[in-house]
């Protein structure tokens, strides 16, 4: 049996958890390009996600400590709609907050830095208008804000005329307490410098595959029926451009990755803001709903499929 390990990545809401309750359905059902042999027993996060899905609602932000973010599962699965060689397909997930400080810190723990080596493929995410994305400082909103700072300076006059440090919320380290001394805050990073930095380090650490072919990444933009119309026609390398346009620059230059973007609506519509769109979700098997905008001859195309990503990533 060939062992082959996906990794799922991306910052906080990007994703990544509807996508696998969504997925769930179609190994249950049998529906897609691939098949599972065996559905794993008590995975409970992703069986929560799965029950929100099913009672019309998306599963909410994960806040998983960083340290037990972990939400592995193993399937045997077979590719080309059940017809091909049975593999062992692992998705160890990552949680987005154990990214987005790993890329602000420059350090990966020697585990997390064996699930990527370990690796022969994985799926990006990034989820449009979420209001967890963080846009960069333009050079007016920078001026403006330093230029505000200073006044502030000049006006208060306290401490030297020196600002006094912003400090986090975490309780000082005593005795019965091994909490680290609470720093001044930073910026927060923007998602497009984090995006980068995933590549960077999948790019570095991914393992080619068993035929010596390039590692293959799926970046997906999840949410993607958010988008107006002329958005989703355009499909997501303009909207990437638009809204992230360091990120599209570096998919130009993918180094040894294989890359290959999508579009992604779990359910097909607004499950939070469109009543009738919801009504007509829970009178349907969650399993016949949902799609991804996948690249074809120089345009775009709608597939109801959900699992392209994960199968690309496979080397499918």
């Amino acid at each position: 049996m060939t062992r082959r390990s996906i990794v799922l990545l991306g910052g906080p809401d990007s994703g990544k958890t509807n996508y696998v309750g969504r997925l769930w359905p179609s190994f249950k059902k049998r529906k897609g390009v691939l098949r599972a042999e065996r559905l794993p027993d008590n995975i409970a996060y992703v069986d929560g996600a799965v029950e929100h899905l099913m009672q019309g609602s998306f599963a909410p932000r994960s806040d998983r400590n960083l340290e037990v973010g972990r939400a592995d599962f193993s399937i045997s699965v077979r590719d080309a709609n059940g017809q091909g060689a049975v593999s062992e397909l692992m998705v160890p997930d990552i949680s987005g907050e154990l990214w987005t400080r790993t890329v602000a810190t420059s350090e990966i723990s020697r585990e997390w830095l064996d699930v990527l080596n370990e690796a022969e493929g994985a799926v990006v995410f990034v989820r449009a208008l979420s209001d967890q994305n963080v846009k960069p400082l333009d050079w007016v909103t920078a001026r403006n804000i330093l230029r505000l700072h200073a006044d502030d300076e000049e006006v208060g006059g306290g401490n030297d005329g020196m600002a006094e440090p912003v400090e986090s919320e975490q309780p000082l380290p005593n005795e019965e307490s091994q909490d680290t001394i609470p720093l001044a805050s930073e910026p927060d990073l923007p998602t497009q410098v984090l995006l980068c930095e995933l590549l960077r380090y999948l790019d570095l650490c991914l393992a080619n595959r068993v035929d010596g072919g390039r590692p293959h990444v799926a970046v997906v933009v999840a949410a993607y029926d958010l988008l107006d119309p002329q958005t989703r026609a355009s499909g997501p390398m303009a909207y990437l451009r638009r809204e992230f346009p360091l990120f599209a620059g570096r998919l130009a230059d993918t180094g040894r990755l294989n890359v290959k973007l999508f579009g992604l609506s779990v359910v097909g519509g607004d499950l939070e803001d469109d009543d009738e769109f919801r009504n007509r979700f829970l009178e349907r098997d969650i399993s016949e709903q949902g799609w991804v905008v996948v690249e074809d001859g120089g345009g775009w195309r709608c597939d109801e499929d959900v699992m392209l990503p994960i199968a690309w990533a496979m080397g499918d």
